[in-house]
């Protein structure tokens, strides 16, 4: 598959439409603020291009839009519109409105109305997510793809949420590296201890991994090995993610904490991004097995 074929002008006008359809929209009405911009054309055209921009720029923007629903249907050949949402591990991503829901399982793929399926909201961590746990009547849903088609929705979601955590660390670095160039101790502006620009530094490569794992997951989309990589990539964002966590925080001192302050937000998120579709700890240890099995390694990324 043709990975990220846009050239640089192509997707920066990708990223600034998507950005203005995702900040002058609430989330629920993303999908088809998104399908009016003509982005299912754009999916066809180039969907490594299309679900990596938009993943990049809700992670971003914080947006609470589905963009891992959008990219799973992509995945399971259903044509999105602004009335279907994805219910994946129980959890419905983004269900708000939705008239008919894909239930993505292990051994295949469902269709079913909303009025056979009961939801109750996750208000936790970050409620502003919008997840619900899902019961769903089984009796009434239809059979639509098998396990195969399964697995390449999960990868489809994986991939996208592995670029929404990709964006939200390049933000979180961007934001910090602004911080620590106007916080001054000891007369000198604290971006230039070296401890702090070694945390940093761990941050930039971490995301720059992790982006190229995307990428070359996108490449290879179509092969046998598309859900390990997609695996891959998703662990390296998770761990990009929870390593910005702790040195971006951990630069900003005490102000991190406050509510007032939000970066305590970006926190939240990221670890929600990162459980969704499995932790990557948990992925870690799939991969691991997966590469037992196998006893053969995966295309690597390239970092240059």
């Amino acid at each position: 598959m043709s990975v990220l074929a846009m050239d640089a002008d192509e997707r920066a006008l990708a990223r600034a439409s998507v950005r203005h359809v995702l900040e002058s929209n609430p989330p629920s009405e993303v999908p088809g603020a998104l399908l009016a911009e003509g982005w299912l054309e754009l999916v066809d055209a180039d969907p490594a291009s299309a679900i990596t921009v938009l993943g990049e720029e809700a992670g971003r923007t914080r947006s609470s839009a589905p963009v891992a629903a959008l990219a799973m249907l992509w995945g399971a050949g259903v044509t999105a519109d602004a009335s279907t949402s994805v219910i994946v591990d129980d959890i419905v991503l983004a269900g708000v409105g939705a008239q008919r829901f894909v239930c993505v399982r292990d051994d295949g793929i469902t269709m079913v109305d909303a009025d056979a399926v009961a939801l109750s909201p996750i208000n936790g961590f970050d409620s502003t997510l919008q997840l619900s746990k899902t019961s769903v009547d089984d009796r009434r849903s239809e059979t639509i793809a098998d396990a195969a088609t399964a697995a390449r929705a999960v990868a489809a979601g994986r991939r996208a949420l592995a670029s929404e955590m990709v964006g939200a660390v390049e933000q979180m670095l961007t934001d910090t590296v602004d911080y620590v160039r106007e916080r001054h101790q000891y007369g000198r502006a604290i971006g230039s201890f070296q401890s702090v620009k070694h945390r940093l530094a761990d941050v930039k490569v971490a995301a720059t991994a992790a982006q190229a794992a995307v990428r070359t997951a996108w490449e290879i989309a179509d092969g046998p090995d598309e859900v390990t990589l997609a695996m891959a990539a998703k662990c390296l964002a998770g761990r990009a993610q929870r390593l910005a966590s702790t040195h971006c925080f951990q630069v900003h001192g005490g102000i991190a904490f406050t509510v007032e302050h939000g970066f305590q937000q970006w926190v939240r998120r990221g670890l929600l991004l990162d459980l969704l579709l499995g932790g990557h700890e948990q992925l870690t240890r799939e991969l691991g097995h997966r590469l037992l099995e196998a006893r053969a390694v995966p295309r690597l990324p390239d970092l240059r």
